[in-house]
């Protein structure tokens, strides 16, 4: 046989195979056959996408049984048998087996009936497959007389019986085979079928409305592709057979084509009911859909089947540019994984030389950065758990920050308070206001002590806090004397005051002076006159007693005050003076 021949027989052998496997195979159109000879061994390799349910042992049992009906030529040879998933290199499962030799007993028997040789065992029969030119040739070849005489001379009768015999057997076999060869001597409805086919080819596919519709199409053209095959080189419907098994075949590759994208939408549609939960889901759909439109895309404008290929094309490139969609958005959501990656680190170096209110702000920020930009990543993203787990991460370090940065704050604010504070204390000394004074040193004092050791400001406000306190001291004794001066002069107003007022007074460095009004002064003359008229005692007693309470009050002014003090009559005489001991 040559090579040309084995070919077309592997390819036979395969195309049966793939027939077999659709018809009795759930997902059988999901199948793809192979056929190779390795060391004349027959070796089977049988893939299927993923995702397709597959129960092994029936599979092994249906290429078998097609095996042994219709690959005789493999009969007592080893044969291996493979299964794998598609785009995976290693089969996941294997059964190697040997084909027992069949024989075809209906004319082994007629050939027994018809003829008894003695020594059966002695005759081999071989079957001829092919009619060959020498064969053909050596039909043709017919003794002279003169030499079939000369070749009686000297012949065994019994060896010239069993050459009757044997040229009887190989007429009857050679007849047979020839009665039994399609088209050759009989009808060829084989073409018949073929040629129905290739002519209602369009008006079979206008009718598909399913996928089961076109496996059945691709089934009868396979079937008729191989009987076309079977047809003899002898057969005058020989080259009209090559013809038709060529145009059959280019249609069964064309619903091939269109199969293979059927079964990658199919797994494409299958992964899509359940949410990506990683990229390269994603990433693996995409591939999907790409395969299901890329054999699409490669039918001719002019093929039956571009109608169909075309209205599951705009399905299958609307399903692509969702996943596509999908995918820019998983790339952003992974650019901002990386970017607050990147963020965190910077957040990180801060963190750790991070001293004043300003860098503090500038950890917190950082950190912020990063955190937004992982929870701005939906909850439906594959990307989502990696986010959370870098949420979890970095929220104690924001907060800490924060934390750090809300003391940072307060400290900032309560010194701030403390040196305004002092700024307002010595305005109110220098305008002698003491109890505003000595409220603000008390205020300064307080705020600095109130900023926390850990912050950025506690050498500043302890650096406050001592000269603040001494201050404050001294507001307070200045404080007191103005509260005493204030009440002093309080006294002087009540005492001097009256209806005929009694004196005025000045309060200075030196102490008080009192100075007797010259009104009050006529008064109390007025009155020692009209005593003396009316020789009443009784009023130059009152006047005297008048004159006592006003010289105590002034003492007692004089000691609260702890300030010397002079009086003055009206005529600025000195009528008392009392001095600190």
């Amino acid at each position: 046989m040559t090579v040309a021949t084995r070919a077309d027989n592997l390819q036979l052998v395969a195309n049966n195979l793939q027939e077999h496997l659709r018809a009795d195979v759930p997902s059988g159109e999901f199948f793809q056959v192979r056929c190779a000879v390795k060391n004349h061994q027959l070796m089977i390799l049988t893939q299927h996408p993923q995702g397709v349910v597959v129960d092994t042992e029936n599979i092994f049992t249906v290429l078998k049984e097609a095996l042994s009906f219709n690959s005789r030529e493999y009969q007592q040879e080893k044969i291996d048998i493979f299964l794998r998933v598609v785009g995976v290199k290693l089969p996941y499962a294997k059964r190697s087996l040997t084909l027992e030799k069949q024989y075809d007993v209906e004319n082994i028997s007629q050939v027994e009936e018809n003829f008894s040789v003695p020594d059966s065992s002695a005759l081999t029969y071989s079957p001829i497959l092919e009619a060959s030119d020498d064969s053909s040739n050596l039909l043709q070849i017919t003794d002279k007389p003169d030499n079939l005489e000369s070749k009686l001379v000297g012949f065994n009768p019994k060896l010239m019986v069993l050459a009757v015999i044997g040229v009887m057997v190989t007429a009857t076999l050679g007849g047979a085979y020839i009665a039994t060869r399609p088209c050759l001597i009989t009808k060829c409805n084989q073409l018949k079928t073929a040629e129905y086919l290739n002519n209602s080819y369009g008006e079979l596919v206008s009718k598909i409305n399913s996928k089961q519709d076109l496996a059945r199409l691709q089934r009868k053209l396979d079937s008729a592709t191989i009987n076309l095959r079977q047809i003899s080189r002898l057969s005058p419907y020989s080259q009209q057979s090559k013809q038709l098994s060529l145009s059959l075949s280019n249609f069964s590759e064309e619903i091939q084509q269109v199969f293979t994208a059927f079964q990658a939408a199919q797994i494409a549609e299958q992964k899509s009911k359940t949410p990506a939960s990683n990229l390269k889901q994603l990433q693996d759909r995409r591939r999907l859909w790409r395969q299901a439109i890329s054999p699409l895309e490669a039918i001719n404008r002019n093929s039956e089947l571009y109608r169909l290929a075309q209205e599951k094309l705009r399905s299958y490139r609307t399903n692509l540019e969702a996943v596509n969609t999908q995918l820019q958005k998983e790339d952003r959501y992974t650019r901002k994984i990386t970017s607050a990656k990147a963020v965190a680190i910077v957040a990180e170096k801060r963190q750790a030389t991070a001293k004043s209110l300003k860098d503090w702000q500038k950890v917190e920020a950082t950190w912020q950065v990063a955190v937004n930009a992982l929870n701005s990543i939906p909850a439906k993203s594959p990307a989502y758990s990696d986010a959370q787990k870098l949420i979890s991460e970095y929220k104690p370090p924001l907060l800490a920050a924060k934390n750090r940065n809300t003391r940072e704050l307060m400290a900032a604010k309560t010194y701030k308070q403390a040196v305004n504070a002092i700024s307002l204390a010595r305005r109110y000394e220098r305008q002698n206001q003491w109890t505003a004074a000595v409220t603000n040193w008390q205020t300064a004092v307080s705020s600095a002590k109130q900023i926390a050791t850990s912050s950025s400001y506690s050498v500043e406000a302890d650096k406050l806090i001592a000269p603040a306190t001494v201050s404050l001291q001294q507001a307070r004794e200045k404080l007191q004397v103005a509260t005493r001066i204030q009440k002093t002069r309080s006294d002087l107003e009540r005492t001097c005051s009256g209806e005929i007022p009694v004196c005025t007074y000045i309060m200075g460095s030196q102490g008080i002076t009192v100075r007797i009004s010259p009104d009050y002064e006529q008064s109390l003359q007025d009155s020692l006159i009209e005593a003396s008229t009316q020789r009443d005692t009784s009023i130059i007693d009152g006047v005297n007693n008048h004159l006592q309470i006003l010289q105590q009050a002034l003492e007692a002014i004089s000691d609260n005050a702890d300030v010397p003090l002079i009086v003055y009559d009206a005529q600025g005489n000195v009528i008392y003076e009392r001095t600190l001991n």
